[in-house]
């Protein structure tokens, strides 16, 4: 018979032996979402979708929807259905103004408006039904408009999505109209391209260490770019095998949702 008040000895003294961390959970990794704006339309010197398809990182697809297809040819219901099969996210890329034409008055949401964006949005769940959220594509004008906002927010409920604000604008209330409805909600923490720097290998490998610093500093950070650009292409193509070596996660953008 063992002497259970030395065996409670012999537990406690190994216990004083064992690190700090002994029995903790590893710390969790710095997490990073890249997105990437209007896929569907592609010209012919952009980046192929076959290549940003290929990618074996996880990356959040923001697909434009049909809306004028003959003047931009827009691909959307193909192009979700692909990427959805190569095992990326896809969210649907919502344009408000200027591709809308919106009154967006200060104090009230404006019937024409709202028709305008319910139509919209019925064609983009219609042909993206895998899309797991919403962004807005530019819409610096109704991102601030809380009236608009808060209507649409009402229009995705039951819906299914996360939302991703854009931050088109420092005073968007998108993101905040979006948590007041109840939605998990993300925000864009800085985008790949600023004019005129938009196919610029260097420029996208400066922002990749800004964001790598937001992530390591706050555990997560989102970064929007697009999928149009040769440099945006190579720049992630290099940087993200150099920063998951370097122990940063990349996640979907509705990992970081919340």
């Amino acid at each position: 018979m063992s002497n259970k008040f030395g065996d409670t000895i012999l537990i406690s003294l190994l216990a004083l032996c064992l690190p700090a961390w002994a029995g903790e959970s590893a710390p969790a990794k710095p997490r990073i979402a890249v997105v990437l704006d209007d896929f569907a339309l592609t010209y012919k010197k952009n980046v192929k979708d076959e290549a940003w398809e290929a990618v074996k990182w996880p990356v959040t697809f923001a697909v434009m929807p049909t809306y004028k297809r003959n003047k931009y040819g827009f691909n959307t219901v193909e192009s979700a259905k692909r990427l959805s099969a190569a095992g990326h996210e896809v969210i649907i890329h919502f344009p408000f103004d200027p591709f809308l034409k919106l009154e967006l008055p200060k104090d009230r949401v404006s019937e024409r408006d709202l028709a305008e964006v319910r139509r919209l949005l019925a064609e983009s769940l219609r042909d993206m039904p895998a899309a797991k959220g919403i962004n807005n594509h530019r819409s610096y004008g109704a991102t601030k408009n809380r009236p608009l906002m808060d209507a649409f927010m009402k229009e995705l409920k039951g819906k299914g999505l996360y939302f991703l604000d854009s931050h088109v604008s420092p005073k968007s209330v998108a993101g905040a109209e979006a948590r007041k409805a109840g939605f998990r909600v993300a925000v864009n923490d800085i985008f790949l391209e600023s004019p005129p720097r938009y196919d610029n290998k260097p420029f996208c490998e400066k922002i990749m260490r800004q964001v790598a610093a937001m992530a390591r500093k706050r555990g997560s950070a989102v970064v929007i770019g697009h999928h149009y650009f040769h440099g945006t292409y190579d720049c992630l193509q290099e940087m993200v095998p150099h920063l998951q070596a370097e122990g940063f996660e990349f996640v979907f953008a509705s990992q970081l949702a919340k």
